[in-house]
Parts: structure tokens; sequence; C-alpha cells
């Protein structure tokens, strides 16, 4: 850790100054591509996205649902997951209805969905498609589940599940893959992930990340800092304080302030972006933050940000990101500094992720998705 902190520093003292002077917005803006279903415009919350590329596009979220395209948006196919789920309490056995929080594609034909809620009622749970969502098959996971929040990827066959922790002085839990989603087990042997006075937000399947031979994650929500957490193998964790800290009659896992998102454009410049989703919330400074060195160390932004629920870097635009919630915000410094972008569609987007070339896709509030062209 030592050796990549120092060659962050160094290569830190000779990035170019960033212009404090006026610069003119972005030119495109937000493009929405419908789905429609057989009733008409599809209105589900879409929470889960993933890009195999400009074209081939997944996005998934409530009552069971998972859309794809393979036309840019031109048309999309309903791959809704059917299940046998149900749930059983005093007054009858009932049908679970899932929320797919998270999904990872990894081609026009194989994906992963997450489906995150209270495991006691058979809501949390892993499947797995590889002839394009015509068959949806249930995952292997441990019994007895906790809260899924999101999950990341090292490659197609190695991922890392984030899960909330079994007991308020426990540590958050972990699952992990290594047979592309089929099965998962916990990583007991994880060590320094510390939950007391955090949690993790099934904000935008960006609470774990994977960049550059390193994970990443973050939590928080209470009166306590929010942490970003951060590991080189998934097992042993350090964490770091930052700037953004709940109110202290906060109800957990509900409103307080916490960082949703992470997303590192290398093994040294990295973005967390949260906030309170809390309409009645002040927006803040700290609901926006970078690190230089890896995750060693986090600088709140310079700019008010309201809530933020995910963030990705531009790849190809050294120090442009886009970070999205109800409203846009575009960085050109690495997250010093931020700008809003015009919105006429006034969508809620709770996720986005960019391609090389500057084109970034969003997925969020009933029914929206939506791309952007950033030059």
């Amino acid at each position: 850790m030592k050796s990549i902190l120092t060659a962050c520093l160094v290569g830190a003292s000779f990035a170019t100054p960033i212009s404090n002077g006026p610069s003119s917005p972005p030119r495109g803006e937000w493009n929405l591509k419908l789905i429609n279903g057989t009733s008409g415009p599809v209105t589900a919350g879409f929470r889960g996205l993933s890009l195999v590329s400009d074209q081939v596009v997944w996005v998934s979220g409530t009552s069971n649902t998972v859309y794809r395209t393979t036309n840019g948006g031109l048309d999309w196919q309903d791959l809704t997951v059917h299940h046998n789920e149900t749930f059983t309490n005093d007054t009858g056995t009932y049908k679970v209805v899932l929320d797919f929080r998270d999904i990872q594609a990894f081609s026009h034909k194989t994906a992963i969905v997450m489906a995150a809620g209270p495991g006691t009622e058979n809501q949390s749970g892993i499947w797995r498609t590889d002839d394009g969502g015509k068959h949806w098959r249930k995952s292997n996971i441990p019994p007895n589940p906790v809260f899924y929040d999101c999950m990341a990827w090292e490659n197609e066959s190695h991922g890392i599940l984030l899960q909330d922790s079994a007991d308020a002085n426990g540590s958050l839990g972990l699952l992990e893959t290594n047979d592309s989603g089929r099965s998962w087990h916990d990583i007991a042997d994880a060590t320094g992930l510390s939950s007391y006075g955090q949690a993790a937000f099934a904000a935008s399947g960006t609470c774990i990340s994977y960049t550059a031979g390193r994970w990443y994650i973050v939590a928080g929500g209470t009166e306590y800092p929010s942490r970003v957490f951060r590991s080189s193998n998934g097992h042993a964790w350090k964490d770091t304080n930052t700037t953004l800290v709940g109110t202290p009659d906060y109800d957990p896992g509900y409103a307080g302030y916490g960082y949703n998102s992470i997303a590192f454009r290398d093994d040294c410049n990295g973005l967390a972006v949260g906030g309170s989703f809390n309409i009645s919330a002040p927006a803040s400074k700290d609901n926006a933050a970078y690190s230089h060195d890896g995750g060693a160390n986090w600088i709140a932004s310079k700019s008010t940000l309201p809530y933020r629920s995910g963030v990705s870097w531009i790849p190809g635009k050294t120090k442009f990101a886009v970070a999205v919630g109800a409203g846009t915000n575009l960085t050109r410094d690495g997250g010093r500094t931020w700008e809003s972008l015009r919105d006429q569609t006034q969508s809620t987007f709770y996720a986005v992720q960019c391609l090389k070339g500057g084109v970034c896709w969003a997925s969020g509030r009933r029914g929206a998705v939506g791309r952007i062209h950033i030059l």
C-alpha cells in the first residue's frame, strides 16, 4: 500500500493545474429511452444498470423487472424474472415481489441480478441467465440472508456482494463468488469492516466497486462519520472517516447522511457521492468527496450538492465524471467542483454508467432510462 500511495502522490504533484476561469456548459442533455410494456409505459423503479456497450444495456428494478436493449434503446425486451419465492406469516403465504437493485451483465446473453430486501421474507437473492433472459436460475446462497446492498466484479468469475450486518455491533457482511455468480459463500475471515454506527445503501448498485486491483466500500448514515473501506484482496480491510456526518436523531437505514456510491478512475483517483435521500435534508458540500491517494484520504468537494445516489467516471476524459440523483452534475476537475447539467426531462435517476467517448446511461424512478453525450 505504501508504494501505491507514494505513486499517487508523485503523480498528483505533476497534475495539470485546474483553471478557475469560467467554462462553457457541455452540449447535450438527457434523451429518455422509453420502455413500453403490454399495458403502456413501464413505471418500475430501476436501480440496477449495466452497460455491455452503447447498444447493449440492461436495467433491473422493482416488481421482478429486468429489461434489455440491444439496439441502443430503440427497443426493449421484457426479461422479467419468474420465480417461486414465497413468504409465510400469521396471515398466510404470499408470493414475494422482488426488487432487483443491482445487475451485472457480461454480454447480451449473460447477466446476474441481485434482489434486495429483508432476508427473513425471502426478498434477498441472486439470479443468473445465460440465454438472454429466457431462463433465470437462482444462485446458491448462504441460508438466512441479510439485506443485500450491492455487488462488484473483478472479472466474470470473481465477484463480491455487500450485505447489511446481522447485528448492530457486527461487521458488514460479504459474500464471494468464484464461479460467475452460480454460488456464493460468506467471507467469514473478513476483517476491518466494523459496522458500528454505519449502514450500507442499496441505492444504485455501486456502494462497492473494484478498480485497479482494489475493492472499495462506502457506508454511513448515522451521527458517526461516513466511512470508505478499501482492500487489496476483499478479506482484509482498512477504513477512512470522511467529513460527511449524519444527524443525532437519525433513524438507521433510512434517511441519514451517508455515501451511497463510490467509483475509482485508477488506483489513485476516486469519487464518493451521497447525502440524505430525505427531501427536507439540506444539500451539503460534503455530499461529494474525492481522493487522490487510493482512498486513504478524502476531501469534500467545494460545490454544494443535493443528494446523489450514483457516480461514474467518463473513460477517456481524465477528470470528467457524472453524478445523478434528483438532477445531474458534471465535474471537470476530478471532483473538486461540480456543475449542474440541463435536465429537461426532470427525471430522478438512481444509477449512472459512462463509456469511453462521453456517452453515459442512467436509470431511475418510474421507468426512467436516459442517455446523454458529454462532449
